[in-house]
């Protein structure tokens, strides 16, 4: 029954993530791409209609969060993040096109957010989406999904515990990384940077403050490595992170 119940969240997690980034496809004019993503939502919406005795699912899901701006606009695009794990492998067309577009990439992290999913009206979205983009109403259609998706979202919070924080954002950083999306693991990196400057303006003792300032040290060094975007260095980087998460769960978990 268990894993049952986690294969089920597991779904319903990747479905709302599809929905979202389908509406996003359809944002910067990636019709197919629009496309592509409605099936695997509209597959998942079947399945779990099919094996769910309810027809709605409520849960908390992890979404690695990033916000781009253009002029006033504020663009939200969330990935999904299952056991530390970024669902981004077929998502690489939407990164590649936003990259060329004049979107300013302001934060990456780690969010937490709560949906109750009806599963009879994201079915009747999707459905409707398809018909949209047949007609080429791309406007329409990513209205659509939109409601589809903020309609579920009951509440979105950050990690405010520092410890979580960055272990959190470290394994996001190491998951843009191992998919080469620099760009977000500098960003994301800036965030676990600030959350460390947090705790070591706190009260700590004098060993902690030590391993606060070497950790500090660390993170520099990675980050100017970073910069150089060398595919040489990515996995010394990323096996860095795992080191580096590690021992700031030992010192502070």
């Amino acid at each position: 029954m268990g894993l049952k119940h986690e294969d089920t969240q597991s779904r319903a997690h990747k479905m709302m993530a599809h929905t979202n980034l389908a509406k996003l496809a359809l944002r910067i004019r990636l019709p197919r791409q629009a496309m592509h993503h409605i099936e695997k939502a509209q597959f998942l919406n079947a399945q779990l209609e099919t094996d769910y005795p309810s027809q709605t699912i409520n849960s908390k899901f992890t979404y690695g969060k990033v916000v781009y701006v253009k002029n006033q606009e504020v663009i939200n695009h969330y990935v999904p993040v299952i056991d530390d794990v970024l669902l981004i492998s077929d998502y690489e067309p939407i990164f590649n096109q936003l990259s060329r577009l004049p979107f300013r990439e302001t934060s990456a992290s780690v969010v937490y957010v709560s949906l109750s999913m009806d599963l009879d009206k994201i079915k009747a979205a999707l459905d409707a989406a398809v018909t949209d983009i047949k007609k080429q109403e791309y406007n329409i259609a990513q209205e659509v999904l939109t409601s589809a998706f903020e309609g579920s979202v009951i509440n979105e919070t950050t990690i405010d515990e520092p410890v979580a924080a960055i272990s959190e954002n470290l394994a996001l950083a190491k998951a843009f990384l191992n998919n080469k999306q620099y760009d977000k693991t500098r960003t994301t990196f800036k965030n676990v940077h600030a959350r460390l400057d947090s705790i070591s303006n706190t009260k700590l003792s004098e060993v902690e403050k030590d391993d606060i300032n070497r950790l500090s040290q660390d993170f520099h060094q990675l980050q100017a490595e970073l910069r150089g975007k060398d595919p040489m260095m990515t996995q010394s980087i990323s096996d860095r992170f795992d080191n580096l998460r590690k021992a700031f769960r030992n010192w502070f978990g």
